[in-house]
């Protein structure tokens, strides 16, 4: 009988200690994540210098930044993903675009500068 009572009582103990560590974890710690602002931002001008998104897409993948950031819960950290190691190890937010356009060349600045000059 005396033996049951301390069974009884280690896995009482075992399943609140883990429910408690669970939801400590869930709600509570401070979790780092990344958005790779660079990257984004960058696809988006090739995207928009491709001419395979509008005026008006771009815009609103912009304010896509914006809705991310202002919608991430507070025990979230979003730091940009130039500065950190090990990125596979860590949440990221950033939003995925469409792999329409091609890689990036050497001559991608003078190409702008072209485009611009362009009536």
């Amino acid at each position: 009988m005396k033996y049951k009572a301390i069974i009884l009582n280690v896995i009482v103990s075992m399943v609140v200690s883990v429910c408690a560590i669970l939801v400590y974890d869930k709600f509570f710690t401070q979790k780092i994540v990344t958005f790779d602002l660079q990257g984004y931002v960058a696809t988006l001008r090739d995207l928009y210098l491709a001419k395979q998104i509008d005026d008006v897409e771009l815009r609103k993948r912009i304010d896509k930044i914006e809705e991310i950031v202002l919608n991430t819960p507070k025990n979230k950290v979003i730091i940009t993903s130039d500065v950190i190691l090990g990125g596979d190890r860590v949440e990221n937010l950033t939003p995925k675009l469409p792999e329409r356009v091609k890689p990036k060349t050497e001559n991608t600045d003078t190409q702008i500068k072209e485009d611009i000059k362009k009536p």
